[in-house]
């Protein structure tokens, strides 16, 4: 298991940001990931509209998963719509 720390932004409209979110968990969860803390960073201007959006909602988990499966985990977070942009960044010992 390595450590990572994941950003994701979501639509701000309607109630696009709690039901994504749960649907990355479900994700992460079926894919064996821990979640070692989270942080809610609220609404915010995006740097460039990004899919005619010009604000998102971000969200920041603390995560351990297998290296192999964060593939799997980014061809599932592709199909989600509420989902703008995501980052993971492998974090140093």
């Amino acid at each position: 298991m390595r450590s990572y720390e994941f950003t994701a932004v979501f639509r701000v409209k309607e109630d696009n940001y709690p039901t994504g979110l749960k649907n990355v968990k479900d994700i992460f969860e079926k894919n064996g990931v821990t979640t070692l803390s989270e942080e809610d960073l609220g609404d915010r201007l995006l740097a460039y509209p990004v899919h005619k959006e010009e604000r998102g909602h971000y969200h920041l988990l603390n995560i351990d998963a297998d290296p192999a499966g964060i593939l799997k985990i980014e061809n599932a977070l592709k199909l989600q719509t509420s989902l703008l942009k995501y980052l993971f960044v492998k974090k140093e010992k």
